[in-house]
């Protein structure tokens, strides 16, 4: 049984990891990392006191590519932000005013 779960896990975090590889929405990309992230994690605490394996290589190898992957992802995010806010210089004003009882347009 516990063969079963392990095959699982080791299954899981590849798949978490490919869905994040293929994501294209920035926003949804951070979010699968982070699930990927989890699932690695979990999986490094299950082998930690079993000798090096190809999985155990494999988990680090996909532990950088998800870093790589979140920087790019938050850089695009950033970028989205900055287009917004130069399409629409005001939109910030908006939610800013709520603070005080005033909006952008009063």
């Amino acid at each position: 049984m516990s063969d079963i779960i392990r095959k699982d896990a080791a299954q899981e975090w590849r798949q978490l990891c490919q869905a994040a590889y293929l994501e294209l929405d920035p926003v949804k990309l951070v979010e699968r990392i982070a699930l990927a992230r989890s699932a690695i994690l979990d999986r490094v605490e299950d082998n930690f006191s079993k000798p090096n394996n190809s999985e155990q290589y494999a988990l680090r190898k996909a532990l950088e590519m998800l870093s790589t992957l979140r920087e790019f992802a938050e850089r695009d995010i950033g970028e989205l932000k900055k287009t917004v806010q130069t399409q629409n210089p005001n939109s910030g004003m908006r939610w800013a005013g709520l603070w005080n009882g005033t909006t952008a347009n009063s």
